[in-house]
């Protein structure tokens, strides 16, 4: 347990959390290894978990028209990969799969969404992160759609 609660520490999105919320926080994380091409999360499936990469790169895909999968973004060490298990519905916006294998911290969505009402406080902090990170990954798709569509204004 104090391992976790030190690597809660020395993260960016936990480390303005107190000593008490990161040893409640410490209690529902556990670490996840996944091969090379492995299936983390499928989009529309319920998001039950969040993860902060340990090692490792994970790809993010949207799902297009049919079954198109369209690549969104890569997630390095030390990202968080997950916000869709705290807004509602809890369902993921993406998929992911890992590129090279990795190791992930994963975290009990329930249990830290169950922290959250609790404690509108340690819910404040938390959505604020998290919405942070939402923001970061808007960017990133905006940015995708206008170089795509300026590719498609110079084919025409």
């Amino acid at each position: 347990m104090n391992e976790n609660v030190q690597f809660l520490k020395e993260h960016p999105v936990f480390q303005r959390l107190s000593e008490v919320y990161l040893h409640q926080i410490a209690e529902h994380m556990k670490v996840v290894n996944l091969d090379v091409g492995a299936t983390l999360f499928e989009e529309g499936d319920a998001a039950r978990n969040f993860y902060i990469v340990m090692e490792g790169t994970i790809d993010l895909y949207a799902q297009m028209d049919g079954d198109d999968e369209q690549w969104v973004q890569m997630i390095d060490v030390g990202e968080v990969i997950g916000w869709s298990w705290l807004v509602p519905p809890y369902r993921w916006a993406f998929s992911a799969k890992t590129r090279d294998g990795a190791m992930f911290m994963q975290f009990d969505a329930d249990a830290i969404r169950e922290l959250c009402e609790r404690d509108p406080a340690f819910g404040y902090g938390t959505m604020k992160q998290i919405c942070s990170l939402m923001l970061g990954r808007l960017h990133t798709v905006r940015a995708k759609m206008g170089a795509r569509i300026r590719e498609l204004q110079k084919e025409s």
